[in-house]
């Protein structure tokens, strides 16, 4: 069974359970806008934006090595 995905045309955001040590231990806040993360410690004004098709690819890349390394791994053995 498929889920119905909406395209997001309005801004999104979320506090998530991430936490990181920026003048403190915070929540990460995400606001999703179109093709693009904001991504900002609770409580603070700057951002960070990341494109999310940059983001994909990177998370891609990342599988890919670690399949790679195992790969690797798995020939030493024998």
């Amino acid at each position: 069974m498929l889920a119905v995905v909406t395209k997001s045309l309005r801004p999104v955001t979320r506090e998530t359970s991430a936490i990181v040590r920026d003048k403190g231990a915070r929540p990460v806040i995400v606001t999703v806008i179109g093709g693009v993360l904001e991504l900002r410690a609770k409580g603070l004004r700057s951002t960070e934006t990341l494109d999310l098709a940059w983001c994909y690819m990177a998370a891609v890349r990342q599988r890919l090595q670690v399949q790679k390394a195992e790969r690797a791994k798995g020939r030493r053995r024998r």
